[in-house]
Formats: structure tokens, C-alpha cells, sequence
């Protein structure tokens, strides 16, 4: 097991591992409603750019079209074929995020009690390293980039970012279409005017016609 918790801004070597899990954990306490809503996901990044939706690794898709990128069995786990990754491919970004709802109020990460990472070696299961309380320094937003998987000179290494959602970088704007906006948009259930709002909440630039 790994010593000790590390911080946002800080990581671990992945040196020898070939596929590489990470375990998102939350608790909300007597929150149930809001537990039920908080999911996760995972985009290979190519020059800093998601290559397209099927990229963005989610409950309702699983892996990318080369599976490199993929949910674990367990809830909440991502799990990183390190070997077999594309070259072009620059890091993995991992996400919590809470899923807004039709005529539901707005819940951010900073309710959630705790929130941390558990990286680990796929083969042996060995921790390998894990994050701190991500949700202690979250703020009210919505999404949160809580680990990089980082290619490097030196090899891949993981990284606990820590960082919230922000609506002029390119990377989190992407995941929140693909992962909040997109399906409420598309819903039959969900009101023009109130996915124009949550278009609007993740960035998108909608006029009053």
C-alpha cells in the first residue's frame, strides 16, 4: 500500500506498470440524492484535444473505439492500458462530475464529504499511490478533473489535479457536452428553455431566437 495520501498538484510514477486503475471514491453522507447523481469519465487527449465523443469514456460508453481507455468492473474505476495506448495520445484526463437534472437544483462538489483516487497496478492490484480529499478545495462547481494520467520523457506518471470546471479550457468543455449537456439536450423529457440553460451553464453560445 502506498505511504501516504498525496495533495492536488502533486503524483506518482508509473514506471513498470502496464495497466494502470484508478479508483474514484466519494462519500456524501446522508446525501443519497446527491450520490446518485455524481458519475465519472475519461478522455485521451491528443495535442490537448479530445478526437471525438467516442473518446469520452462514460456509464453509457464504456471504452474508446481501441478500448486502451475503459471502465473497470467495479463503479467508479477507470482503468488505463498504459502498454497499448496510442503514441499520439498525451495524457488521460479523469473526471468526477454531477449530473444536473430536469427541474432539479444545481449540486456541486464542494456537498460531497470526501472525494480521492486510489491508483493502482491492474496485474497485482499493489496501490501504488493515492490522492487526498480532492472535494476539501473543489469549490461549487459541477466538474472536476481529478487525476492525469501524464506520458512524459521519463514514461507515464499520474498526477492529482484537483481542478474545477472552467468554461474557457477546451478539454472540460468538451467532456461537459458530451457527458451532462449532450444527453439532456437530446431528452423528450427535458423542456427547450431548460436545456438552453444548461447548454448555456457549460459554456455553449446559444442566442434568444
Amino acid at each position: 500500500m502506498a505511504d501516504e495520501s498525496r495533495a492536488p498538484g502533486t503524483g506518482a510514477s508509473l514506471d513498470g506498470v502496464r495497466i494502470v486503475s484508478l479508483d474514484v471514491r466519494w462519500n456524501t453522507g446522508a446525501q443519497t440524492a446527491l450520490g446518485d447523481r455524481i458519475g465519472i469519465a475519461a478522455m485521451p487527449l491528443v495535442r490537448d484535444r479530445v478526437e471525438s465523443r467516442e473518446h469520452v469514456v462514460h456509464s453509457n460508453q464504456p471504452a474508446t473505439p481501441d478500448e486502451t481507455t475503459r471502465l473497470g468492473i467495479s463503479d467508479g474505476v477507470v482503468e488505463v492500458d498504459l502498454a497499448a495506448a496510442p503514441a499520439d495520445v498525451e495524457r488521460i484526463v479523469v473526471l468526477a462530475f454531477v449530473q444536473p437534472r430536469a427541474n432539479a437544483p444545481k449540486r456541486t462538489l464542494d456537498e460531497v464529504s470526501s472525494l480521492d483516487v486510489s491508483v493502482r497496478d491492474d496485474a497485482t492490484g499493489r496501490e501504488i499511490t493515492r490522492s487526498g480529499n480532492l472535494a476539501s478545495a473543489a469549490g461549487p462547481v459541477s466538474a472536476l478533473v481529478v487525476a492525469e494520467v501524464v506520458r512524459g520523457d521519463a514514461g507515464w506518471r499520474v498526477e492529482f489535479t484537483g481542478r474545477g470546471y472552467d468554461k474557457g479550457r477546451s478539454t472540460l468543455q468538451c467532456a461537459a457536452w458530451a457527458l451532462v449537456a449532450e444527453p439532456l439536450q437530446r431528452s423528450v423529457l427535458c423542456p427547450p428553455r431548460v436545456r438552453t440553460r444548461i447548454l448555456r451553464a457549460f459554456g455553449a453560445q446559444i442566442g434568444e431566437g
